[in-house]
């Protein structure tokens, strides 16, 4: 005790005694870096964030998958899914060390404060921006030994994972160059990587034996020399692979790791004896092991996973299975399992009713801190929209083949339905799962127009539904709505859903199947009539857009969303979607495939001339036009709506008819004028005008989502009460005690980023509906205007990553999604190349993102400085996840920092330029001078890919041109 106290005091005592000393050194030296800037900028700052920082690269690297089939990465690149996850952590470790390089520029770690910042650029996988700090840092803090060299080092990894291979092997060079007494295993790696990079296998055995040799970290020594055994493998050097996957085997390392160093020490040694390898035989005989008894069910996990390498799904999914459930087991290994059904599920069989199940038992046991875990739970949330679609294919494309099954053939059907509902549970259990599988959408495409399951077809599912049924409410007589509940078997199948989904699979059938309760079922679910068969094939038709759409937007799958937009015209030519599906067909296929593009485009011109699509295609300024027209007709609607609302429901009406030419074609709008105006009707004429403006708007938009329903539930409440509305004078009352009946309209305007079938599709429409006297029900006011939501830079930095090395070609013209749902305006083919650089023709369209670009005419200019400050000024104006600065090289010659944000419009965007470019001078002090501002919309600047095109650019929005 008496020892610690003294320790203490010599601590104190040496302490006061430095600050005395450095107090007396700067009054008389006036140095100019100051302790109480150092301590603050240290530990009240640099370690908060380092420590986050370290956090950050512990998560992502635990998230690291790697596929020990291939040779693994010496320096992995960040996860994209974990890397995401982390934003909100490494945003404040970046706004902390900015305020060390803005405000503590005279401590000692403003050095630090820029590695910092590039350390976190470059696990936000904006690895240009982490270029740009680490050159700063190489270049302007020399003295630096470790620093300077962890700069270099940093560059090199960030060069690599954007493929500037030639620029990697220069600044590899400089570090090297050094040779430091530092981080001698780091360089040595990251010169192993590069001759990995170049094929040089020799060169990359010794550099990584050196690395091996020299690093003092256990998870670098283990996974470095994992990869030297693979090497070594590959070079034919099985005696010294043999050894290092020994050492790797018999360390600490992770499971998977060991657990594959021995595989491959077997594989060595049975090829070596002139056997071949069978990893899942090697598998099962490892599970025989006494040893092993802790590790079954990750013995489990593996066999699955070979068998899914080896394309065989169903005994991968039997596995994943028996891991799930195996004892001793982890809760984590437990969720892994279920994640793998979900996904073989989800990518390879194309069961998205299964995947959504395992989905949602991953996120039961997998841990909540688990990397992608929130993407999961999304995922997750989104499937059920798209299994409930594919069960309507399903539902409604089989009842359809039912019915063309003579009487005959029907009854073979219900025997042998009633003959499964005897199966056995044992069978059940044992073949069960493997019978049902929802339908993709590859069962619907040309080339498979015979595939699919229908639960109807599925005797066991069959069966089993029944089985539950009885069971949960006994032998009920076949009567129509035998309990209140909508949620029956019979209620199902007439709204196309399955009745037997979700039913006990370890059902024990107790009870014989009602025969007559079998084809009563079955029956109601056919479509005899004509029409009958024509709402089966509009839902069929619906479904595939609506899940065309899904892939599109929600799940970024561009080849299944062409595969279901092609199903939908395949199957149904005419349907009323048709001109929005050559539409989107047309700008999936415009990248990589432009001669089928123009196919789609000549399909869309020639049979729908007159659509939004075919205008948004072929006219430039229609969207310009368009939104001028909308933002009148939304004007237009509110000053007739404040007549409604003062009860002037003759001048409503009279403005409405004089306004008709004005909002017609203007899908956001066109029923919510139809619908006031059937208020109006409703409050001066009788039940029969009012219902007569109800139908016409059920006829008239049937797919809109807002107004039609509302138009339902009213003409079904009259219908059910149709003896009081006809005794009234008006069909709606000013003072209408049962006005809770009807459901208030929500009049808000959004702009959505994709046209929406319900919104979009031009209908058929009588010329000019009867004029009537009409509207009625309280409505709301109109609500604003809702902005777009917040910005993504990730499709625009995909576009400047691919034109990452200097090029002269223009990129390829993206095609535009129609001005009615905030879409971009169309952008021409790419032209020719000519000696002279071709005229470009920019969108106009300003109701599309716009964004903030500084441009920096001399590339070589190194602008980490200014680049702090700049993410600093906006961290101070916006939250760190709503504004969003990268850096781009485009065409060599120029230099952009792009900013996005919050800020959407053109107008909102000028507005923050304009404050922006008050504070340039501050931020551009002491840098260079050659820069341009100027604010530019997503579609223009993907243009914008050399300096004759920014120039281009530049000369278009000039206001002297």
């Amino acid at each position: 005790m008496l020892k610690i106290l003294l320790k203490n005091l010599y601590i104190l005592f040496f302490s006061v005694l430095a600050l005395c000393f450095v107090a007396c050194k700067a009054k008389k030296d006036k140095p100019k870096v100051k302790f109480m800037k150092n301590l603050t900028a240290h530990y009240n700052i640099y370690f908060n964030a380092k420590e986050s920082l370290g956090e950050s690269q512990l998560a992502i690297k635990n998230a690291q998958e790697d596929d020990f089939s291939q040779l693994l990465e010496i320096f992995p690149v960040p996860n994209p899914a974990a890397a995401a996850n982390e934003t909100q952590n490494l945003d404040e470790v970046i706004k902390r060390a900015n305020i060390i390089a803005t405000e503590k520029y005279e401590s000692n770690w403003v050095d630090d404060a820029y590695l910092l910042l590039a350390d976190a650029e470059y696990l936000k996988r904006d690895y240009y921006n982490a270029i740009e700090y680490y050159s700063y840092v190489s270049q302007t803090f020399t003295r630096e030994k470790k620093n300077k060299l962890d700069a270099y080092l940093g560059q090199v990894k960030s060069d690599l994972a954007l493929d500037l291979v030639a620029d990697a092997d220069s600044v590899m060079k400089l570090a090297a160059a050094l040779n430091y007494k530092y981080k001698k295993a780091e360089v040595a790696a990251m010169q192993a990587k590069l001759a990995i990079v170049h094929n040089d296998a020799q060169t990359a055995i010794a550099k990584l034996k050196t690395a091996v040799n020299a690093t003092k970290n256990a998870y670098q020594k283990i996974r470095w020399r994992y990869i030297l055994a693979q090497l070594q493998e590959l070079n034919g050097d099985t005696e010294s692979a043999t050894a290092n996957y020994d050492k790797v085997a018999r360390s600490n390392a992770a499971f998977e790791m060991a657990f594959n160093a021995n595989l491959s020490k077997i594989r060595i040694s049975e090829n070596a004896e002139g056997k071949d390898f069978d990893k899942i035989a090697t598998l099962k005989k490892l599970l025989r092991e006494d040893k092993n008894r802790q590790f079954k069910d990750q013995i489990y996990y593996q066999i699955a996973k070979a068998y899914q390498q080896e394309g065989n799904f169903k005994q991968a999914s039997q596995y994943y299975t028996t891991a799930a459930h195996t004892a001793p087991g982890t809760v984590k290994q437990k969720g892994l399992s279920y994640l793998r059904l979900a996904e073989l599920n989800f990518e390879s069989l194309k069961d998205y009713s299964k995947a959504q199940l395992y989905y949602d038992s991953t996120l039961q046991f997998l841990p909540k801190e688990y990397p992608g875990y929130n993407t999961i739970a999304t995922k997750a949330k989104n499937l059920q929209y798209l299994a409930q679609r594919l069960t309507t294919i399903e539902n409604e494309r089989e009842g359809l083949r039912l019915a063309n099954l003579s009487d005959e053939e029907l009854e073979q059907r219900v025997d042998s339905v009633y003959n499964a509902s005897l199966v056995s549970n044992k069978k059940v259990e044992s073949t069960g799962a493997a019978n049902y599988q929802t339908q993709s959408i590859s069962d619907y495409s040309a080339s498979n127009k015979n595939a699919g399951t229908f639960y109807f077809y599925n005797d066991l599912a069959l069966s089993q539904g029944l089985s539950a049924f009885k069971r949960r409410w006994g032998n009920r007589k076949l009567t129509d709505n035998w309990r209140v509940s909508s949620d029956n078997a019979v209620a199902a199948v007439d709204k196309g859903l399955d009745p037997f989904n979700g039913a006990d699979a370890d059902a024990t059938p107790n009870m014989v199947a009602n025969r007559d309760s079998i084809k009563s079922q079955l029956t109601r679910s056919i479509p005899y009539s004509d029409e009958a068969k024509a709402q089966s094939h509009q839902k069929i038709a619906t479904a595939l857009y609506e899940i065309a759409l899904f892939y599109k937007d929600v799940l970024k799958d561009d080849n299944e969303a062409v595969e279901a937009f092609r199903a939908v015209i395949e199957n149904f030519p005419n349907d009323r979607n048709a001109a929005n599906v050559y539409y989107q067909l047309y700008r999936l296929a415009s990248a990589e495939h432009p001669e089928q593009a123009q196919i789609y485009k000549q399909k869309l011109l020639s049979e729908f001339p007159n659509s939004i699509y075919a205008k948004a295609i072929g006219n430039p300024d229609f969207g310009k036009d368009r939104e001028l027209r909308l933002q009148q007709a939304k004007n237009d609607y509110a000053k007739v709506y404040k007549l409604y609302q003062d009860k002037k429901y003759v001048e409503t009406l009279n403005e409405i008819n004089a306004l008709k030419s004005s909002y017609t074609g203007l899908a956001e709008l066109e029923p919510n004028f139809a619908y006031l105006e059937a208020l109006a009707i409703g409050h001066t004429q009788k039940t029969p005008a009012f219902l007569t403006s109800l139908n016409q708007i059920v006829t008239l938009y049937p797919e809109d989502k807002s107004i039609t329903p509302l138009a339902t539930r009213q003409i079904s409440i009259i219908q059910t009460n149709r003896a009081l509305f006809d005794q009234r004078n008006t069909a709606l009352l000013d003072h209408d005690y049962n006005s809770y009946n009807y459901p208030q309209p929500q009049y808000s305007f959004k702009q959505e980023p994709e046209p929406v079938l319900q919104k979009t599709t031009e209908t058929a429409k009588p010329a000019n509906p009867p004029a009537q006297t009409q509207p009625v029900v309280v409505a709301q006011n109109p609500a604003p205007i809702v902005n777009a939501p917040a910005p993504d830079m990730d499709d625009i930095q995909g576009t400047y990553n691919k034109t990452a090395k200097a090029t002269e070609e223009l990129t390829k013209a993206q095609p535009v999604e129609p001005i009615i749902t905030n879409s971009n305006t169309p952008q021409p083919a790419t032209p020719t190349v000519a000696e002279k650089p071709a005229a470009l023709v920019f969108s106009t369209n300003e109701r599309q993102r716009h964004l903030i670009v500084i441009n920096i005419s001399d590339p070589k200019q190194n602008i980490a400085q200014p680049f702090s400050k700049l993410s600093r000024y906006f961290y101070s104006k916006f939250d760190p996840s709503e504004v969003k600065l990268v850096i781009r090289v485009v065409g060599g010659t120029e230099k952009f920092i792009i900013i996005s944000g919050t800020f959407i419009t053109k107008e909102q965007t000028e507005i923050v330029l304009d404050e922006l470019k008050k504070n340039m001078p501050e931020i551009m002090e002491g840098q260079t001078t050659q820069y341009q501002t100027f604010i530019v919309s997503e579609d223009n600047l993907k243009l914008l890919t050399d300096k004759s095109a920014v120039e281009q650019y530049l000369k278009s929005i000039s206001p002297t041109k």
